[in-house]
């Protein structure tokens, strides 16, 4: 390889690096972060709990939990071991492993002989693109560049087995789907991907035969592994495969659009707060696309939607009891397929370098995408620049309320904390943890009959929420109740018997 050779990846590692450079500054989100990182730096900084890490879910759950990511928790080790808590290592690795997936993206075009400039123009819409700001700006958001960079390690070692049937390559491939398995569940359907290909552009069924001997040595060890961890083969959440992907079937209209139209833009949207128009409006160019280009190859539009949906559909598998969010850090891996549909289209596949209006048109939609990510990266800063966008873009979703009233809480802002409470429980007034909220902020207004009310109704929908529990035996001891307020933490201790506060309590009463 020359040097000529390096210069689009040093390219788009310049062009993205620029643009994110920000966000290396940026704080916490209180969205997962907080409980991933600043609740495990205990465990983060210690390297033997390294094997730990294959032994629970995510959320560190000793048994039970419902996602299985061993490889995301040890890349907070990783950054944990040079900076602890400090966010600056956490968000550079975000984005370096965002500049890494852009990279990968660029080879897997060329790999795919795709022309030179084309593949460049197309990694670079991929480095800026504002859906994917999520994934480089908000720290639990590399799980789905990571997942990227193994799944495109693991395909690109693929098309070279097949092309060169040497056994480096087959090994190779089976390690980096092994680490995307790891990663995050999603990778299970890169051997459907696989076999599409295969079919579609008629791979050899010699090396297929050796690629399916090795995708069961890599898939079964992983699933047991997985479901001895989680206790279930999907997860001790109570999901419904086939409920979930009817009901949110029609967010992939949304993330379609948003692909075109980055102008709905939200950290934490439900369905019901995202326009479909978009989405059908995108569907309709780039069909119309297509069909007035004389050049498409069928093969290359039929594996490109498969990629779009089939790493995409996984995501609709949620919890039957909750309400499904549809984050755009989702979409990444399934971006590349939307680009090779694009690709195909004549208006697209012919841009050329050498032609002024060609650049200029490359150019703006490049700037304008990059202004639009520059101003979205913005809404990750802070805990309260995230909720409140949270809040603003997704304004029917009472767990953002909930979430932004928390924020203001913690920054002793009472009144603003106490309006998202009762925005949250007027959508729903079941909503989690939100009575609770509200009883704080009555205790300390000293509205003790008022606070009393709402410990209960969280107690009356959570009737083990330890925090609850400790908080309504305070309100309680404030009011002389010892013996109610004594039986209270001995049943925050029976839910939860980390709760060292009530610990602490219960000894002062105790004498201890």
């Amino acid at each position: 390889m020359n040097a000529r050779s390096f210069l689009p990846y040093v390219l788009i590692a310049i062009v993205g690096f620029a643009l994110y450079f920000p966000v290396i500054f940026f704080g916490y989100t209180y969205l997962d972060d907080n409980v991933l990182i600043l609740q495990r730096q205990e465990f983060l900084t210690d390297l033997s709990n390294l094997p730990r890490a294959f032994t629970e879910d995510v959320f560190h759950q000793p048994s039970g939990g419902s996602y299985y990511r061993p490889l995301l928790t040890l890349s907070f080790m990783f950054d944990a071991r040079l900076g602890g808590s400090a966010p600056f290592f956490y968000h550079l690795t975000n984005l370096l492993l965002h500049l890494l997936a852009a990279c990968l993206v660029f080879a897997l075009l060329m790999k795919l002989q795709f022309r030179r400039e084309l593949s460049l123009l197309a990694s670079l819409f991929f480095t800026v693109h504002p859906v994917l700001a999520q994934a480089a700006a908000w720290l639990p958001g590399r799980n789905d560049s990571l997942l990227a960079v193994f799944v495109l390690a693991s395909f690109l070692c693929f098309l070279t087995y097949i092309k060169e049937r040497r056994w480096p390559y087959l090994l190779g491939h089976l390690f980096f789907f092994l680490a995307a398995l790891l990663t995050k569940e999603t990778a299970v359907v890169l051997p459907i991907i696989i076999i599409l290909y295969a079919y579609l552009f008629r791979a050899r069924l010699q090396g297929m035969l050796r690629l399916a001997a090795g995708w069961g040595l890599v898939i079964v060890p992983w699933f047991l592994l997985r479901r001895s961890v989680l206790g279930a083969s999907i997860g001790a959440a109570d999901f419904d495969v086939v409920r979930s992907l009817a009901t949110n079937l029609l967010a992939v209209l949304p993330y379609i659009g948003k692909i075109v139209f980055p102008v709905n833009l939200s950290v934490l949207p439900i369905l019901r707060d995202l326009p479909l128009i978009w989405g059908l409006v995108a569907i309709a160019l780039a069909g119309a696309g297509l069909l007035f280009s004389k050049n498409k190859r069928p093969g290359f539009i039929i594996f490109g939607i498969a990629w779009l949906l089939l790493f995409l559909l996984p995501s609709f598998i949620r919890s039957a009891s909750a309400v499904a969010d549809f984050s755009e850090h989702r979409i990444y891996l399934s971006l590349i397929g939307f680009i090779l549909v694009c690709l195909e289209i004549d208006l697209i596949k012919t841009f050329d370098t050498k032609k002024p209006a060609h650049l200029a048109a490359a150019g703006i939609v490049l700037l304008v995408f990059s202004a639009i990510t520059f101003r979205h990266e913005e809404n990750f800063r802070n805990r309260l620049s995230f909720w409140k966008n949270a809040a603003e873009t997704s304004p029917n979703y009472a767990f953002n309320h909930n979430n932004l009233g928390a924020m203001y809480f913690l920054d002793g802002e009472m009144e603003k904390a106490e309006r998202e409470y009762k925005r949250a429980l007027a959508l729903n007034p079941a909503e989690p943890l939100t009575h609770n909220n509200l009883g704080l902020i009555y205790m300390n207004m000293g509205k003790l009959k008022e606070a009393e009310a709402e410990y209960l109704k969280e107690l009356k929908i959570n009737p083990l929420y330890d925090n609850a529990l400790f908080n309504l035996g305070l309100l309680y001891a404030r009011q002389g109740k010892l013996r109610e307020a004594r039986r209270l933490w001995q049943m925050t201790l029976e839910v939860n018997p980390g709760h060292n506060d009530a610990r602490k309590y219960l000894e002062l009463i105790d004498g201890k």
